[in-house]
């Protein structure tokens, strides 16, 4: 059965929006609480919201008080060895491609090509959803 418009939709914002709840979710699409809760199940929205937001920019942002913590004065929440490795993890964070800011771009870009061919834009978004999931089941390789 092919998943409508409305569901594909309601998934996609309460992924994107962290705070969100699922009752908040059927309010903005006007569908019953139940019916959101059985597709939020059917179609694993928790894992996927979660891989969402477990961005390097969220762990970057992270890392990043801590060591402004430190370089305050104040004592580390973290051990020294701990945030040496966190300020390496920094690094490579910098040199990583962030799946939010890539699916910024995306959908933008999206919006852009809808209003020139909205035939090539549902193509096209296919594929810029894949390379979404690819960059993200990518982050730790």
């Amino acid at each position: 059965m092919a998943k409508t418009q409305t569901r594909l939709k309601a998934e996609e914002f309460y992924i994107e929006n962290l705070e969100i709840t699922l009752k908040e979710v059927a309010g903005h699409f006007k569908v019953t609480e139940k019916t959101i809760g059985n597709w939020a199940k059917a179609d694993n929205w928790e894992q996927k919201r979660l891989n969402f937001h477990a961005s390097p920019t969220a762990i970057k942002q992270k890392l990043q008080q801590e060591a402004l913590r430190v370089a305050n004065g104040e004592p580390a929440t973290f051990n020294a060895d701990a945030v040496n490795k966190l300020m390496a993890a920094i690094d490579r964070l910098n040199k990583q491609a962030d799946p939010i800011v890539i699916h910024k771009i995306l959908k933008e870009l999206d919006y852009f090509i809808a209003e020139q061919d909205p035939q090539f834009a549902k193509e096209c978004t296919k594929y810029h959803k894949l390379f979404l999931q690819l960059k993200i089941n990518n982050i730790d390789k």
